[in-house]
């Protein structure tokens, strides 16, 4: 966990602390909040793993330098994106059902640390399989593959990853 890492969670913590939290977690508005600041939680890592296809694009385009890749260059027209390998609302569902056990909070976090750079083709394959927003059945938390979700891609279910280095701001 890096020092912006650690103020996210911070603020994670404080949110799903406050009194009558469940009933402030129906709202919409709340519950899109917290999920970002899951999704940041991982977004603010300062390595990524990619696929070798992405990393030949990024490379293709000249978007790699001696820092990494940026976090803003992430676009559509770039031809690629940052992508959770668990979505980011089932995290936070298991952070909602954990909250009144922070150590459980982090330990789901950290184990569910980590951000795919996808090309564009990629990602609509993961979209394509029905896995755009949500896990395989019956998949568990600290027993299942973080990756499952990929298993199910034309595309990636082969795929290996390695890992790059991200600076710049947070972006989602």
């Amino acid at each position: 966990m890096n020092d912006l890492q650690l103020k996210i969670f911070t603020v994670i913590k404080a949110i799903i602390q406050i009194d009558n939290f469940d009933e402030y977690y129906k709202d919409h508005t709340i519950r899109y909040g917290v999920m970002n600041y899951v999704a940041k939680y991982s977004l603010a890592n300062d390595k990524y793993l990619i696929t070798q296809r992405c990393f030949d694009h990024l490379n293709k385009k000249q978007f790699l330098n001696n820092k990494g890749l940026r976090r803003g260059l992430k676009s559509k027209k770039n031809g690629f994106t940052y992508e959770h390998p668990i979505p980011s609302n089932s995290i936070s569902k298991e952070i909602i059902k954990e909250r009144n056990d922070i150590r459980m909070v982090e330990r789901i976090l950290k184990w569910s640390d980590h951000i795919v750079v996808l090309t564009k083709e990629e990602d609509d394959s993961i979209k394509k399989a029905g896995f755009q927003s949500k896990m395989p059945e019956d998949w568990t938390f600290f027993e299942d593959d973080v990756f499952a979700r990929y298993k199910y891609s034309e595309i990636l279910k082969e795929a290996s990853f390695t890992e790059i280095d991200v600076y710049g701001q947070v972006c989602r």
